[in-house]
Formats: C-alpha cells, structure tokens, sequence
C-alpha cells in the first residue's frame, strides 16, 4: 500500500509465486471493496482517425490496504467524444493489478471523455481525458533571421486555442508561446539558444507539425554553475531555457521520473542543442543508451519464494479480520524447550499446504532454540557446530537486528527465536535451480488463531545435504556460511511484523520494495558488526551483487514496484534506497520505518520530513556522486564508501553514465516510475549545449510522469 498527502494510492509491487508453487486464492470470490487509480496515459493528445500513441493504464487496489489487485474484470467506457477500443470493452488486471486499454480517436476534434470501472463495483472507477485534434500545419515565420529572446509570430493552422497546449520547438528546445490568434502564434524564441540554425515546429502533445529552419543569433543567455555547484529543474519540460557552457567544464545530468505508480510507463525525450565557436550546426550524435538487459528478468531463487511469502502475509492481514487481536499468547506454552524435546511443526511449503515436520531440539541458546528435522540426512550438524551457530546469532545477529529495527514479539512465552533445520526448506528449490531458499520467516506464525499457525517466533532454514537427497546437494560448510545472512534477513522481516501488525495493528503489510530494503538493510548492520572480517562479507555480498546489476541499467527498474516475481535489480534499488535513507538521516530512521503504519513513500516522506522528488533526485545523484568529491551530505553516502564497493572486477565503475553534449542529440526513453537514466554532459570546447527534458519529441511532459532533471558541475 502506497498513501500519499494526494491521497491517491500507487502499486506497492505485486507479489508472484515461482513456477513450482501452486496457491490458491483465500479471499474467495466476493471482493473486497476496491479503489481504481489512473496510473498513466491521461491527458495525452493523438490525431484523428489514429491510435492514442500511449495505452490508458488504470490501476486497482483493495480500499482498505492498498495492496495491487490482480484477476479483476473492469469495463471500458467512452463517456464523452469520439473514440473507440482497438479490442474488447472488457479487461482484466494482471499481477501488478494494472489494467490497459488501446484507444482510436474518431474523425470528430475535441475532448474524449473515458471511465473505467469495476464490473462488480461500479462506484469503484477512475476517469480518462484525451484529446483528438488536427494536425497542426506551420505555412512561415514572420521573420527568417532572429536573435534569441526576439518575439516571432508562426503562420499556420490547428492551432488549439489555449497557449500553454501549443508547444513551440527549436530543435526541440521549446519557446515560450505568448499568444494564439486565428491561424498564428506569437512566440519567444528561447532565450539560451547560441548562433545556429534551428527546425522550428509546433507539437500538440505527440502530434507534430512540419518544421521550418530559422537562423538564430546567440542572445548571450548562459547557465553559469561554480564546480560543485547543483540546478534541480522541477518542470523540465516546460519553456525554461539551461544552456551549459563548454570549455573544459563537464556536468552530470540526472533525468528522472519521480512518478508513485509503480507499474506506469512515462515515455519522454532528452534533447541537446550543440554549438561550437564559428559554428552553424553540428551531425546528430550516435549511440543512445542501451535498453534494458537481456538478463532484467532474472530473478534468485530465495528473492522469489521471500517476496511470496510477504504478498501472503499481506493477504492474511486484509482478510477482514482484527490483526492486533491476532498476535496474543498462544495458551499452555511459556516453558523453554530442553535439549532432545521433540515437537510438531506445520511448515509451509510450495504447493500452499504444510508439511507436519517432526524435530528434535539440538541447542538452546540465550536467544534462541535450534531444532532440527528428524528426517535430516545423517552427518549433518555437529553440537559444536549448532553451539557456534547459536553464539553468532546470540551475540551479534539478535542484538544488532533488534537493536537498529526494534522488538520480536513472545507468543510462545519462551523469550527465545525458535529456528528450524528441515528438508522442507531443501524442497522448496527445484533441483537445477537458478540458486536455492536458505531459509523464510512466514507471518502466519504470529497469527495464533490462524490454520497452519505454530504460534511462535519460527525461523525455518535447510540442512546439510551433501549428497542431494531432497534437492540440490548442499554440504554442511555451504549451509553453515549462506544461513546467517539469511536468518538476519528474515529476523527483520519478524521484527516488522510484530512491530506493525502486532503492535502498530496496521491495515496492510508494508510496501514490497520498501519491506525488502528494510531486511536487507538488517544484513549490512550484521556486517558492519564483523568490521572488515571475511565474515562480513558474508553478509554483505548478496547486496552488493545485486546493487551492481541495479546500477547497470537505472532506465530499467522501478524503485517502487516489483515485476511479476520480483528482480535481482529491484532488490538492488530497494536496499541502496534504505542504505542511502540511514546514511543521510541516520541509523534510527530505520527502526521508525518499521514501525510505522504508514506505507512506503507515505512512510519515507514522513519520517524523512522531505518530499518524494526531492529524495528521489539527491539519492540518484548520489549513486554517481558518492566518492567522487565533496557535493554535500545529501548527494553522497556518507561514510559507506559506495563507489568503490561497486567498482567491477576489471577496475571500470559501477554506474556508468551516457556521454553527451559534442554535438545534437535525442534520446527517447520509457522511464518506468522513480527510474532514471544518468549523462555526463561535455560540451565542444569553446562552445555550449542547451539540454531539455521532454514528453514525446520534446513536446510537454505526460501527466503523472513527475519528471526532473537534476545538473551537477562536476569540474
């Protein structure tokens, strides 16, 4: 759930199960009550007769917790104008619970008004307005030759008769148009524009004009920056004009969406202007970014089973019933279990049912009780072994996860973490898996009413299984390096449960990605707890692994939304965010997000006491900027020293930003909401560049899209 001061609620990420499990639904047929959202394509303009460029994209929630609703029929309706649906009225959402539908405009020009609504909750709709309009026609300019800042009339027609939807463009840089007349335009030239020949053209959202050359005489207007020195363009789209001067300087241009509907797709255009001293115009520059990898869809086996898990979690919490009436004591247990005790446990597995596991406790420690299956291969865990393994979780994990995120509950009153070795945990990865499940904390523990309930604090984890009895073999040395990391993992997942479920009695769980970032957060504390030992690294590995895969492609991963079953890169995002919110606010901010009621950027926004856009903005730069020089607490991470834990192998860094500014340039790009793409700006020597960020061809930003553009000189 995503609540936000708009009160419009945004996708929280959507939960899949992997291939090899099978669930089924447990809130039944009757829905809850629903909420629908408009989540992108509104407001856009497209021509008669043709197809909208971009989908309308609505996206439903359940009311109550905010959490994505998939599998939910919704119907298509044009209110008002002229348009048809490319395919059927009716649409059904998928995972993320998004739903789209494509649009033809008709022969008639006007507003298009459309409603999407629940097929079983009419009251539960969100409304679209289009535009269909001519295609605008420019006939001359009032004059060939200007200078920049000089007022110019265009000759024309279809124009719209409200200025600010006619958007003017020089070379994609936009004017500012003053006035509409019949069949005209009374435009300033943008001011920043340098001694070149420009395509004058006139767009309509999307819809565009022919263009027509005017040659422009520099009007001297330059963006003057000190190294070090930063400009947040808040409307980069609009007719601002940020002309960037050459001469050995070099910027980094950060263009963003900081949109809140994660599953949204804002289609935009990052164009420069190039001069060079004597100059007229230079080729268009080659080589855009690269797109998404290949590889964006991977996914570990244990991020998949983990993000199940939670969108479980969230489901029992929504089902109506109180969840601060669910975590009291279980009845008749208080005692501490000793050493050859057995019990009975239900344990979850990949079908949506409970293996009955019988296991006998090896080890009782000072914080927690080691049982293990009595089905567990032969050879396995020595007393010594479970004696070391208890002491690091005794005395560095527990104190360290408690301590930065807050309290566990008690339910089975025996102040200790049960945690169990079994094979079911083995099961749960398919043999020739992409990795395998270490080990899962699943909240229905912590519901003592509920079916399948073992009304305790219960980490479950594999066992040694060298010879691949269960799945993949797994020796005893890998089990014993790989659980730790794991185990303080899931203890935070624990943690946040009891803290805003159990106590907080939250209606919802957590935002996926922010839920995520918060348990990977509490592996770097156990790390830092190992200060530079090899068993830090333990810890901190799998972090760093998939922050570097992040870094690689920023365009293509949404920090706010996992895709079907979740990314290796959303992971990475997710956990550089919270790493980046604890260095630049402190440690403590981490404890008052998990205890918090509030939901993911609601959440973020409020403890940081900072706005969305402006988070989102310094943390993107940081990740270039950090180790790179002193730019300010809020554009580094502190002392965490992130650049050069995320140098590769071969020495070259981890986030590598496109190089522009020698000449034009265009890159179209879809940002997905909170992405980014990153630029190192180097204008010609003896010259400069003017830089724009807009919607479509350089027309206005799409609604919703909240793009920004940050520039920092960096020398």
């Amino acid at each position: 759930m995503l609540r936000f001061p708009s009160g419009r609620r945004r996708l929280a990420g959507a939960v899949l199960l992997a291939a090899t499990v099978a669930c089924g639904d447990p809130a039944g047929p009757e829905l809850p009550e629903l909420e629908v959202v408009v989540a992108a394509g509104d407001g856009q303009f497209g021509a008669l007769g043709q197809v909208l460029p971009t989908r309308l994209h609505a996206a439903v929630y359940t009311a109550s917790t905010g959490e994505p609703r998939p599998d939910v029929t919704m119907l298509w309706e044009v209110e008002a104008g002229d348009a048809s649906f490319a395919s059927g009225a009716a649409t059904v959402t998928d995972s993320t619970g998004s739903t789209y539908q494509t649009v033809r405009l008709g022969s008639t020009p006007g507003e298009v008004l459309i409603r999407v609504r629940v097929v079983e909750q009419a009251r539960a709709a969100a409304e679209f307005t289009v535009h269909a309009v001519d295609s605008p026609e420019i006939t001359g300019l009032s004059v060939t030759e200007a200078q920049a800042g000089d007022t110019i009339t265009i000759e024309g027609s279809n124009f719209l008769p409200e200025t600010a939807r006619n958007a003017v463009l020089f070379s994609g840089i936009r004017g500012r148009v003053l006035s509409v007349g019949s069949g005209q335009l009374t435009v300033e030239i943008p001011p920043c524009l340098p001694t070149r020949t420009v395509d004058v053209s006139v767009q309509l959202g999307s819809v565009a004009s022919g263009a027509i050359e005017l040659s422009v005489t520099d009007g001297g207007r330059i963006t003057t920056l000190a190294p070090g020195e930063v400009l947040d363009v808040d409307d980069p789209s609009g007719p601002g004009c940020l002309r960037l001067a050459g001469g050995g300087q070099e910027y980094l241009a950060v263009a963003f969406s900081a949109a809140t509907v994660g599953a949204a797709t804002h289609p935009a255009s990052f164009r420069g202007v190039a001069s060079w001293s004597g100059a007229q115009s230079g080729p268009p520059e080659l080589g855009a970014p690269a797109g998404r990898p290949a590889n964006s869809l991977e996914r570990g086996t244990q991020e998949a089973w983990d993000q199940h898990l939670r969108r479980r979690e969230a489901e029992l919490v929504e089902d109506g019933r109180s969840p601060a009436g669910t975590g009291q004591r279980a009845e008749g247990s208080s005692s501490v279990p000793a050493v050859g005790e057995e019990r009975t446990f239900n344990v979850y597995n990949s079908s949506g049912d409970f293996d009955q596991v019988v296991a006998v406790v090896r080890h009782v420690g000072a914080q927690a009780v080691l049982y293990e299956d009595t089905l567990a291969p032969a050879g396995g865990f020595t007393d010594d072994d479970l004696a070391t393994f208890s002491s690091t979780f005794d005395e560095t994990i527990y104190p360290t996860v408690t301590g930065g995120f807050g309290s566990p509950s008690d339910l089975d009153g025996n102040e200790r973490i049960a945690i169990l070795f079994t094979t079911s945990v083995n099961k749960l990865s398919p043999r020739g898996s992409d990795g395998f499940v270490g080990g899962f904390f699943y909240g229905l523990d912590l519901l003592t009413d509920r079916e399948g309930s073992n009304q305790g604090e219960i980490f479950y984890a594999l066992v040694p299984d060298p010879t691949g009895e269960f799945s993949d073999p797994h020796p005893k040395s890998q089990v014993l390096a790989v659980t730790p990391a794991v185990l303080a993992h899931e203890f935070q997942h624990m943690i946040h449960f009891n803290e805003r479920i159990l106590v907080g009695g939250a209606a919802g769980s957590e935002a996926l990605w922010l839920s995520e970032g918060l348990a990977q957060m509490a592996e770097e504390l156990v790390a830092r707890s190992f200060g530079a030992s090899s068993i830090a690294q333990d810890f901190r590995a799998g972090n760093l692994v998939r922050a570097k895969r992040y870094v690689a492609d920023p365009l293509s991963v949404s920090l706010i939304v996992a895709t079907g079953q979740g990314t290796l890169e959303e992971r990475g995002a997710g956990w550089l965010y919270v790493l980046y919110m604890a260095e630049r606010f402190g440690v403590d901010i981490l404890a008052r997000l998990t205890s918090s009621v509030r939901t993911g950027i609601e959440n973020v926004e409020f403890e940081a006491d900072t706005s969305w856009g402006n988070l989102i903005r310094d943390w993107l730069a940081a990740l270039y900027l950090d180790g790179r020089g002193d730019y300010g607490q809020e554009l580094r991470f502190g002392s965490f020293g992130l650049r050069s834990r995320l140098l590769r192998s071969d020495g070259s860094d981890g986030l590598q930003p496109a190089l522009v500014g020698q000449a034009d340039f265009q890159h179209d790009l879809d940002f997905l909401s909170s992405s980014a793409r990153h630029y190192i700006v180097r204008p010609p020597a003896g010259g400069s560049v003017v830089v724009r960020l807009g919607g479509v061809r350089g027309g206005e930003a799409p609604s919703g899209s909240a793009l920004g553009l940050k520039i920092v000189r960096l020398f």
